[in-house]
């Protein structure tokens, strides 16, 4: 609160501006109250025994209260803030009585209301050095600091930065994920159509309806064709991850007869069962129906089918079954492979976690279909979750809700 509000003009235009952009990094301009800012004010309130503790950003044209206790305001002038000329430097800023001094005598802060006296600031640093603001106290009597107290003072101005450091480095982090998820969600849509066409000219040239091929070439263009098909499912994982995380993909509900879900599953996989020597088995009640999105809980016992014939020994078989508890439905897929170790339980559903086991015969995905599988099941109000299996291998247990939402057309959650 000062007039004149320290002003820069040539020279010191270069060092504002950079200032200026280090008060706009940190992002906390116009940002609703936070407590860990005023848990600092009120301590330093309390501590020095003023009626008025603030932390201020110091913008282009204002002064702007990050946290304010003691004072019904949001923002003053530049012009007539004190805190300007406290950040003219990094070293403690205090005025024992304003009235006195040339600089503050005729601020209509001490003017008038709400009448300052003492006033006592330190700058404080965002994370690039430059000076962004301060935490300062104000008293309404005329007053000196002791060598303890300003001490404290500059103790909890360093508090203050430790603060806007993680803020900002919080910030950072959230962007550089966005930035990664968008990336790739770029790229894997742009690389789904080139794939797509690649995937169907190897499947015509398989089919022999412009030829037959040799063994050795067959047997290339099938591995080709193999991976192709891979490439295309980890491009629709990453597109449904990303979309789910937006909210912009729409689930849409009816009722559903489970068996069917079951049967559609089941015939997904059979081919990957059946090469592996692992059969499924079947326990589900036709009588069950539940409200959700059949394609999409398809898709989740797909993925659960196909991730346990794939860590199962050969001859040995999967199960899944369905029933009915009380008010829920319940789904549960049991493998006969090693078991996921009990520290991994929680993170299998964590996008691009993989674990990589002896007895699986083929690659695996990117590691996102337990991450989306969790997220059609958490959208459909249930929940999914994994355990150790009596004799060996893993449980994994879906549960839903037995009537499910209302909604017949919602955006994934």
């Amino acid at each position: 609160m000062a007039t004149g509000g320290g002003r820069v003009s040539g020279a010191g235009w270069d060092s504002e501006i950079q200032r200026l952009a280090a008060v706009k990094a940190l992002r906390l301009l116009d940002t609703p109250r936070e407590e860990r800012f005023d848990r600092i004010t009120r301590l330093t309130q309390r501590l020095l025994d003023v009626p008025i503790a603030l932390v201020s950003l110091v913008d282009v044209d204002r002064q702007w209260f990050k946290s304010c206790v003691g004072l019904d305001a949001e923002q003053t002038h530049r012009s007539v803030s004190f805190c300007s000329h406290a950040i003219a430097e990094p070293t403690l800023m205090e005025i024992p009585d304003a009235t006195a001094d040339p600089r503050f005598a005729d601020n209509p802060h001490v003017v008038g209301d709400p009448h300052i006296r003492f006033y006592a600031g330190q700058p404080i640093a965002g994370p690039s050095g430059h000076l962004v603001g301060t935490l300062c106290v104000v008293d309404m009597v005329v007053r000196h600091l002791d060598d303890a107290e300003r001490e404290l003072l500059r103790d909890l101005a360093a508090w203050v930065e430790l603060e806007c450091a993680v803020v900002q480095a919080s910030q950072w982090e959230r962007d550089a994920v966005r930035a990664r998820t968008d990336f790739v969600s770029v790229l894997s849509h742009e690389l789904r159509t080139p794939l797509t066409s690649i995937r169907g000219s190897l499947e015509l040239a398989l089919s022999g309806d412009f030829g037959e091929l040799a063994a050795p070439q067959r047997k290339l263009v099938a591995i080709a064709a193999r991976n192709a098909d891979r490439l295309v499912r980890m491009s629709t994982d990453v597109l449904d991850l990303h979309r789910m995380r937006r909210g912009d993909l729409r689930l849409r509900f009816a009722r559903v007869a489970l068996a069917e879900v079951v049967d559609h599953a089941v015939h997904s996989v059979e081919h990957a069962s059946r090469t592996a020597q692992v059969p499924v088995a079947v326990a589900c009640e036709d009588a069950l129906h539940l409200r959700g999105d059949a394609d999409r809980l398809v898709q989740v016992l797909t993925n659960l089918l196909a991730n346990a014939v794939r860590v199962s020994e050969p001859g040995t078989k999967v199960e899944v079954a369905a029933e009915r508890r009380g008010n829920w439905t319940t789904l549960t897929v049991r493998d006969r492979g090693p078991g996921v170790p009990p520290e991994h339980l929680e993170a299998i559903f964590e996008p691009f976690v993989q674990f990589e086991l002896p007895q699986q015969r083929q690659a695996g995905s990117a590691g996102l279909g337990l991450a989306i599988t969790r997220g059609i099941v958490e959208a459909h109000g249930g929940s999914i979750r994994a355990y150790p299996a009596e004799g060996g291998g893993s449980v994994f247990e879906v549960q839903l809700p037995a009537d499910g939402p209302e909604d017949e057309d919602r955006p994934w959650w």
